[in-house]
């Protein structure tokens, strides 16, 4: 599981992967097609989703994506606050400090992270 997680963290760091595709046709012209994997942020639900309208804005405009446990939480949390943490270190790094006024303050480990980074 450790080694899965901190594969995701590589990953999430790189900004993605790109594996490139390369394919002649006949007027010799070469595509490339990239993947790319969003961040992830990691969040503590409930019986209702908490990923709101809200949520779903903040995801498109910097390109991440939300997981939420709902009603269970898992039993290494702390793993998922660090990746959270790495995710938002990401964040500021692409965007600054400007989406920090838009997420939810109870999102897992933001609180955490904030206090640790002033």
């Amino acid at each position: 599981m450790k080694n899965r997680i901190h594969f995701l963290l590589v990953i999430i760091l790189l900004g993605g992967i790109s594996i490139a595709q390369n394919k002649t046709k006949s007027d010799d012209t070469t595509k490339t097609a990239q993947i790319r994997v969003k961040p992830i942020i990691y969040l503590l639900g409930g019986i209702v989703s908490s990923v709101g309208e809200k949520e779903m804005a903040f995801a498109k405009k910097y390109n991440i994506g939300f997981h939420d446990f709902g009603c269970l939480a898992p039993t290494n949390l702390e793993d998922y606050e660090e990746l959270n943490a790495k995710t938002f270190d990401l964040l500021n790094i692409q965007f600054g400090t400007k989406w920090q006024e838009e997420i939810k303050p109870t999102t897992l480990g933001f609180s955490k992270w904030k206090a640790k980074n002033k």
